[in-house]
C-alpha cells in the first residue's frame, strides 16, 4: 500500500498535526502561567516568615519550568516552528495559608485536563508518537503532581500550627515519598 505523498510532505516538513500543535502552544503558556502562581504563593510565604513553604513553592515553581521545557523540546524535536504564547498575568487571590493548597490542587486539575485534550487531539489525528510521549512524560507527571497536591492539601487543612505543617510538607516533598504512607 503506497504511501499518500501529501502525508509524507507534511510529516517531512513537522511531524505533530496542527490542531495537537495549538494545544501544545497553549500548554506551553499555561506551565508558565503555573510557574509565576507558585512564585506568587512562594513570596506570600516568604513575607509570612514560613521559609520551608516558600522553598516548595518555589521547588513546584521550578518543575513547571521543566514541563514547560520538555513541551518546548518535543516541539523542536518534531521541527515545529511556533511563536512563544502570551501568559496571562497571575490573578489569585490569597486569603490565607490554606487557599494557596486549594488553588495548587484545583490549578493541577485544570492542567490533567488541558493535557488530556491534548492527548485527545493527538488521538485524533493519529499521532500515536505524540500520544505515546504525552502519556509518557505530561500524562504520568500529572498523575503525581494531583496526588501530591491533594496530599499537601490534607496537611495543609489539619488543625496544627503552621510551622509544624511546613516542617512535613517540605521533608516530604524532598523526600519524594508518598505522604500518606509516612
Amino acid at each position: 500500500m503506497p504511501i499518500d505523498k501529501k502525508v509524507l510532505k507534511e510529516r517531512r516538513e513537522q511531524s505533530i498535526k496542527p490542531k495537537t500543535v495549538k494545544l501544545l502552544v497553549e500548554q506551553i503558556a499555561h506551565e508558565l502561567y503555573n510557574h509565576n502562581l507558585y512564585r506568587t504563593f512562594a513570596n506570600y510565604f516568604a513575607v509570612k516568615g514560613l521559609h520551608k513553604l516558600e522553598q516548595y513553592y518555589v521547588s513546584r515553581a521550578n518543575e513547571e519550568i521543566t514541563h514547560h521545557q520538555w513541551i518546548v523540546d518535543r516541539l523542536n524535536y518534531a521541527d515545529v516552528r511556533y511563536k512563544y504564547p502570551e501568559v496571562p498575568a497571575v490573578d489569585a487571590v490569597i486569603d490565607d495559608e490554606e487557599s494557596t493548597f486549594v488553588q495548587t490542587v484545583d490549578k493541577e486539575i485544570e492542567t490533567t485536563l488541558l493535557i488530556y485534550k491534548i492527548v485527545e487531539a493527538a488521538e485524533q489525528e493519529k499521532d500515536w508518537e505524540t500520544v505515546k510521549w504525552l502519556q509518557d512524560t505530561l500524562v504520568d507527571e500529572q498523575t503525581e503532581e494531583e496526588h501530591i497536591s491533594r496530599k499537601f492539601l490534607k496537611i495543609a487543612r489539619q488543625d496544627t500550627d503552621w510551622v509544624t505543617k511546613e516542617d512535613y510538607i517540605l521533608s516530604e516533598y524532598e523526600s519524594g515519598d508518598d505522604p500518606e504512607e509516612a
